[in-house]
């Protein structure tokens, strides 16, 4: 597969020279760069959050190794400050002796007796230097180790600081990733509501065919109530009709100026006075 894209890129360099010449790197550079800016306007603001959790998720295992390391560091000056502690105290115990055997030599004497063994002064002194020897090795030894000592307890501080510094920027990380995450989806909320398209022509369609079912609705109640004053029915709701039969006699009555009599007959003999302004009627004849 290497291979095949090695000879892939060689052949298209080589077309490139053979199409552009000289110029043929600013094409392929301009080419690259405009392949490179037309994938990163593909690429969605989820797939970019989605990549960024990701490299944060990666600084895990880093944060892991370094903090294994400050732990066997720490354990190692642990170690080492307690063999300096065993180091110091054989020191005390070799500088006593040390200072013993020179306080003997000290007295003149040829013999020294030490647990029931005696000793010629050469032989204590022989021994002291021995013993001097040791203690100035060992206490140079002590001296190195001092410098060791203070020198990772220098690095650990370091590792510590560096460690302390990782773990803050990777809360920062995490707590702006997850910020960033809740701003996106209120944008995401934000532009579910504005896409959303009310079709007006469905609303007034719909409007349109409420107003005709109410319309419907109106001319079969009109008919109804149509029907019934067509069939004589008695519309109730207009209330009790009054007697018309006493209202037309009484209209009679006031407008002749007679009385409520009916025993006037048709033969009735009228006499019409000369002069007169009244009419009679005489009931004899």
């Amino acid at each position: 597969m290497l291979k095949k894209l090695m000879v892939g890129g060689m052949g298209l360099g080589l077309a490139s020279g053979l199409l552009f010449g000289a110029d043929a790197f600013s094409y392929l550079k301009t080419f690259g760069t405009n392949v490179r800016e037309a994938v990163k306007s593909k690429i969605t603001p989820e797939f970019e959050l989605q990549r960024i959790q990701g490299e944060v998720d990666n600084l895990v295992p880093e944060i892991r190794s370094h903090l294994k390391l400050v732990a066997e560091q720490s354990v190692d000056i642990k170690d080492m400050d307690r063999e300096i502690q065993e180091k110091e105290a054989a020191l005390t115990k070799q500088k006593s002796t040390i200072l013993t055997l020179r306080s003997d030599l000290d007295s003149g004497r040829d013999k020294l007796t030490y647990r029931a063994v005696s000793y010629t002064r050469d032989e204590v002194q022989n021994d002291l230097a021995q013993r001097f020897d040791s203690y100035r090795m060992l206490e140079a030894s002590v001296s190195r180790d001092r410098q060791i000592l203070a020198a990772q307890k220098t690095t650990l501080r370091a590792n510590q600081q560096k460690l302390d510094t990782m773990l803050t920027k990777k809360q920062d990380l995490a707590v702006r990733v997850a910020q960033l995450e809740a701003r996106l989806k209120q944008v995401q909320a934000a532009e579910a509501i504005s896409n959303i398209e009310i079709d007006d022509t469905a609303l007034t369609r719909v409007d349109k065919m409420i107003r005709e079912l109410d319309r419907t609705l109106d001319v079969r109640q009109s008919m109804l109530e149509t029907e019934g004053q067509v069939l004589g029915q008695i519309p109730v709701e207009e209330g009790t009709p009054e007697n018309s039969d006493a209202d037309i006699l009484g209209q009679i009555d006031a407008h002749f100026g007679g009385g409520s009599s009916t025993n006037v007959t048709a033969n009735a003999s009228v006499t019409v006075e000369p002069h007169a302004a009244e009419v009679t009627v005489d009931p004899s004849t």
